[in-house]
């Protein structure tokens, strides 16, 4: 039997954490990407105030307006 850890990489909390960051566009906004693909990178967008959802959108994509947001929503 096993335990299906010898297929996983290895990296230190460190590297996973700045790799979701990066991920996430969180470190830099990401440049020439639909605001779908973010939210899909994001696992979905939730927010129970609707400008929350329109920020966490919105920061993670270069050049975007809060209405090309609103639109996307």
């Amino acid at each position: 039997m096993t335990t299906g850890k010898e297929s996983l990489p290895y990296g230190s909390w460190a590297a996973v954490r700045a790799r979701r960051l990066d991920r996430h566009a969180l470190l830099a906004p990401a440049q020439n990407v639909a605001l779908a693909e973010i939210v899909q990178v994001m696992c979905g967008a939730h927010a129970q105030v609707m400008s929350a959802a329109e920020l966490s959108i919105g920061l993670r994509v270069a050049g975007i307006t809060r209405s090309d947001v609103r639109a996307a929503l």
